[in-house]
Parts: C-alpha cells; sequence; structure tokens
C-alpha cells in the first residue's frame, strides 16, 4: 500500500465516523472484534469502566460495522465487554462502513496511547498486521504515526526468553527495563539477572547498567611492555581495574557495586 493510499484511508475514515448513524443496538447482535488487540478481557481487567458505567452509562459510543444481519464492533471492546458484565441490554453505537484494513486503523488509533495495553498484546498485533496485509516495519511505523523503531522494538518482544515474556505478561518488569535486559548477550547470565528483576523489582537505568555490567568483556591482567624492571623490583606486572559500565572510570574494590545470588545461581562459564 503506497504512502498516499494510507493518508486517503485515514481522511476517509474520518469522515466515515463522523457521518455514521448513531443507533442504540442490543448488545446481543454485536460481535467481538475478529482479531482483538487485548487478550485480558476478564472481570477484573475491565473492573474500573463496570463502576463507571454503573455511576454514568456509557459516555462514548462504541463504532461497529454491519456484519451479516449483526454488528462487529471496531472500537469499545472494553465497554463491550463491561456493559454485558454491568447487565445492559443495549448499547449506543455509531455505525460505520470500512473494510478490514480500515477497522484496523481504527482500533489502532483507539489503543496506541492506552497505558493499559500489555507490550506483548501489542507485539502479538502488530505481527498479524504484518502477515495478514504484508506491513513492513516503515508502513506500521507510518500507520500508527509512531517511530519505526518503537516498532522494531514492540516486534523485538516475540523473540525474548520466556522468563522474560513472564514478567512482562504480569507486568512485573517495565517494558523499558525488559527492552535493557534483552540485550544481555549471554543466555545464563541474561536469565539470573531477569530472576532478580522480577523478585526484586528493576529502574530502566539499573537495567540499563546490568545489561552494560552483563556484556564487558572480561578484564584480564596487563603487562607493562618495554619496561627495564628496578633493582628490588617484585613486579613489574601491573593489575587492571574493571571499569564502571555508566561512568567508564576505574573501579576501585570498596567502590565495587554487586549482586548477591546463590551460588547455584550463578551463571556456569
Amino acid at each position: 500500500m503506497e504512502k498516499g493510499c494510507t493518508y486517503g484511508k485515514k481522511a476517509r475514515i474520518k469522515s466515515e465516523v463522523m457521518k455514521g448513524k448513531h443507533k442504540t443496538i442490543s448488545i446481543d447482535r454485536i460481535q467481538d472484534p475478529e482479531a482483538p488487540l487485548r487478550s485480558d478481557l476478564s472481570h477484573e481487567a475491565v473492573d474500573d469502566l463496570v463502576q463507571s458505567i454503573k455511576r454514568i452509562g456509557i459516555i462514548e459510543p462504541l463504532i461497529v460495522r454491519k456484519v451479516g444481519d449483526d454488528f462487529e464492533v471496531i472500537a469499545g471492546h472494553r465497554r463491550l465487554v463491561a456493559s454485558e458484565i454491568v447487565g445492559l441490554t443495549e448499547v449506543p453505537c455509531i455505525v460505520v462502513e470500512m473494510d478490514n484494513e480500515e477497522a484496523e486503523i481504527v482500533k489502532l488509533h483507539e489503543n496506541l496511547n492506552r497505558s493499559d495495553i500489555n507490550p506483548i498484546d501489542w507485539a502479538n498485533h502488530l505481527y498479524h498486521l504484518k502477515q495478514q496485509y504484508q506491513y513492513s516495519t516503515a508502513k506500521l511505523a507510518e500507520i500508527l504515526g509512531m517511530s519505526e523503531a518503537w516498532v522494531s522494538q514492540h516486534l523485538g518482544i516475540l523473540e525474548y526468553d520466556p522468563a522474560l515474556l513472564e514478567g512482562l505478561k504480569h507486568n512485573l518488569i517495565a517494558f523499558s527495563s525488559a527492552r535493557e535486559l534483552a540485550q544481555i548477550k549471554d543466555p545464563k547470565t541474561r536469565g539470573v539477572y531477569v530472576k532478580h528483576a522480577i523478585v526484586g523489582g528493576v529502574t530502566p537505568k539499573l537495567a540499563a547498567r546490568w545489561r552494560k555490567e552483563a556484556n564487558r568483556e572480561p578484564m584480564k591482567d596487563q603487562t607493562v611492555e618495554n619496561v627495564v624492571p628496578q633493582e628490588n623490583e617484585e613486579d613489574s606486572t601491573l593489575t587492571v581495574l574493571p571499569i564502571c559500565p555508566v561512568c567508564d572510570h576505574e573501579i576501585k574494590p570498596e567502590e565495587e557495586l554487586r549482586i548477591t545470588i546463590h551460588q547455584s545461581c550463578q551463571p556456569q562459564q
């Protein structure tokens, strides 16, 4: 799909939503989206919305499209689920005419700035779009209005270790921290840091420090060449101190910070 075509679709989508027909539709006639973005729509996940609907009802109509004799929700999936939990029999909707690709664009933009969407859900959905519509990373970035780096970083989640994925899934590790830990080269070492992060927590800054330290080449003793030993000099070998991955200065023994772990958890060389 060419760039101009994307802009044209966005303009048509905006026009279609503005002129869409406002209707009150029975809930039993509204289907879930064919490819939902969110994997968790349990009672607990929508409880905040349930309480809001109980107090003041649905403020923003759902956006739906006709599918046979029924309708498919395009935007407002959480509102639909919460309404069912509350016990509503009908909900306000805007009925639009959109193809599958246009419906996906609406879905993406509705959820783009929602902080409660798990990064793994974003990763899976972006991958689905790449496969379904043969989108490139650049095309996905253009549609979303995000950088190619943002798209690539989220798609990269699908390559994470199982432990790191579990931490992300259960919100035990922030995505910004997970990105740093995923870059630790040695799998065993990476596993140790991930476990430590899940149990004790980790900030993005600290995760970046762990990543730099874990990927540092082992420091070896170096000898000073072409130096004539002085009389009574016991050793002409100098021990090189490790370098701090944060400030790039040597670390004296008394200034070194260590992570305490079980001996059995230590990566095997």
